[in-house]
């Protein structure tokens, strides 16, 4: 039973949890050496895939039982930050409160360092958690279910941060752990896959062409702002660019409907 739990998938598996979700991990019981996302970056869209599912579960219950879409929802994203630990959304708010205020590379880089949030994260923050509520909601409205729509935009999330990462250069104020998980082009490959593949048996390929290139250019954007002001991704610009590629996706498949 042992040698099953620390099969390298599993392992990579649970270094991927540990790092996107608040799901408690006994790291010892799996491996002797510490995490290695690196290695574990494949999996990278199986977080999101379940992250969504747990969370969209809830909120399908809560339509079965009789509860309100929008209440449902509500619920349903509600509970998805809370197993997520809000990790992206820290990243979107503090993006935000650099890129609001402006100035020179390190006044920046110290702005999205500091704990405390301003008005543009606020703001931000704010507005993206209403208007992803607003498109799960109208995607359950057209006939979607909610775990099924949450799970493929989550993922969709998790992989544009292997693509920002493969694509943009590391800023000099990025944290070295934040940025240091690039695999190789085979584990990029399956990390797309992971996240693609179920998209084909859920949407029209109208629906998934039109998500993902609305995720693309979202992902470009912030890839190109970072570069601008801080010379290159960091930590929370990924995590920032995830939050927003998922709602460009979600928006895109609404559109083809």
């Amino acid at each position: 039973m042992k040698r099953i739990y620390r099969q390298s998938l599993i392992v990579d598996f649970m270094a991927v949890l540990m790092q996107f979700t608040r799901v408690k991990i006994n790291w010892a019981y799996f491996s002797d050496d510490p995490p290695d996302l690196k290695r574990a970056s494949w999996a990278f869209p199986l977080a999101g895939w379940l992250v969504g599912l747990l969370s969209g579960g809830l909120g399908q219950i809560l339509i079965i039982v009789g509860s309100p879409v929008l209440l449902s929802c509500t619920l349903a994203t509600a509970f998805c930050i809370y197993l997520s630990g809000a990790y992206h959304e820290d990243g979107l708010a503090d993006m935000a409160d650099g890129f609001g205020a402006g100035g020179d590379e390190e006044k920046i880089s110290n702005i999205i360092h500091d704990s405390r949030l301003g008005t543009y994260g606020v703001s931000a923050l704010s507005l993206a958690i209403f208007v992803r509520i607003l498109l799960i909601s109208s995607l359950v409205e057209n006939g979607f279910w909610i775990f099924v729509i949450m799970g493929a935009s989550l993922a969709v999330g998790k992989g544009f941060i292997m693509i920002n990462r493969r694509i943009f250069p590391v800023s000099e104020f990025a944290g070295r752990a934040a940025v240091t998980f690039l695999g190789n082009n085979i584990r990029q490959v399956i990390c797309l896959l992971i996240w693609f593949l179920p998209c084909l048996l859920i949407f029209s390929p109208l629906q998934l062409a039109s998500g993902f290139i609305l995720s693309l250019l979202v992902s470009l954007w912030c890839g190109f702002k970072a570069k601008h002001y801080l010379g290159g991704i960091t930590g929370d610009i990924l995590g920032a660019t995830a939050f927003l590629t998922e709602l460009a996706f979600l928006l895109g498949v609404l559109l083809m409907i």
